[in-house]
């Protein structure tokens, strides 16, 4: 998801710990290794982190962490801007589905997500792998997406890389991680507002109640003008998937 920041102001939500930097990192680097080893590790570390550093049931203040910024080998693997990785802001925001994961499966198939992504007045999805196969007979969905975002502060039209991957945990309970990134920079319709570069994770978990656990963490690089302050843009962005985690809901619950 790529997130274009409305005005607002809060406190910047506590930074992340080193394990939890440590497999967010681990899972958006090793997205496409052969077995998903490094991926249920980076999963189930995760969990552990959010249960033990976060209140689920809280707003996104008690749901949000900073995790660390990236270098240039943690998306070595990914055809993204020439941009220091470093200069991308990290939010991550993990919130409790009522839903079980595999609810949420048919929403990464539909090709229309204008309706679902915070902001969007399009936004296409067109698919290259996985599309008849997901999740059941193959692990991986590969997506091109097309989207125009209107925020009221800016109208933008960029496109976005976007995978999923289907695996299971040590437990044998599913889960599913997705990396998105964008291949170009985007500017706005009008002014000088950019998206620079944009990458993220998004992480899907079966709960033992049927529900799921799921984090999105997203590191993006936004010039504005007149320039907004790191706090005020981290603070928008999580509004922003907050509302997208609600959406998702909201659509399985329409079935």
């Amino acid at each position: 998801m790529i997130l274009l920041p409305l005005l607002v102001a809060c406190e910047p939500p506590p930074p992340a710990t080193e394990p939890f930097n440590d497999a967010a990192v681990a899972a958006l680097a090793n997205f496409e290794e052969t077995t998903p080893d490094v991926l249920v590790r980076a999963a189930e570390q995760l969990e552990d982190e959010i249960f033990a550093e976060l209140d689920l049931d809280g707003d996104t203040t008690v749901r949000s962490l900073t995790p660390e910024r990236l270098s240039e080998a943690d998306v070595a693997d990914l055809d993204g801007p020439d941009r220091d990785p470093a200069l991308a802001l990290p939010v991550a925001l993990a919130a409790r589905s009522p839903h079980p994961v595999t609810a949420h499966d048919p929403i990464v198939l539909l090709p229309d997500q204008t309706e679902l992504e915070p902001f969007a007045v399009s936004y296409v999805r067109s698919f290259s792998a996985g599309e008849a196969c997901y999740p059941d007979d193959c692990a991986f969905v590969r997506t091109d997406n097309a989207i125009t975002k209107d925020n009221l502060v800016m109208v933008m039209t960029f496109d976005l890389r976007k995978d999923w991957r289907a695996y299971a945990l040590s437990d044998g309970r599913r889960a599913r991680v997705a990396r998105g990134w964008m291949e170009a920079g985007a500017t706005a319709e009008s002014g000088d507002d950019r998206i620079e570069q944009s990458y993220a994770l998004e992480l899907w978990t079966e709960q033992d109640d049927g529900t799921t656990l799921r984090l999105l963490v997203l590191w993006a690089e936004t010039v504005m003008e007149p320039a907004s302050d790191d706090t005020t843009v981290a603070l928008a962005t999580r509004l922003g998937m907050n509302t997208l985690f609600e959406r998702h809901d909201a659509w399985i619950d329409a079935q």
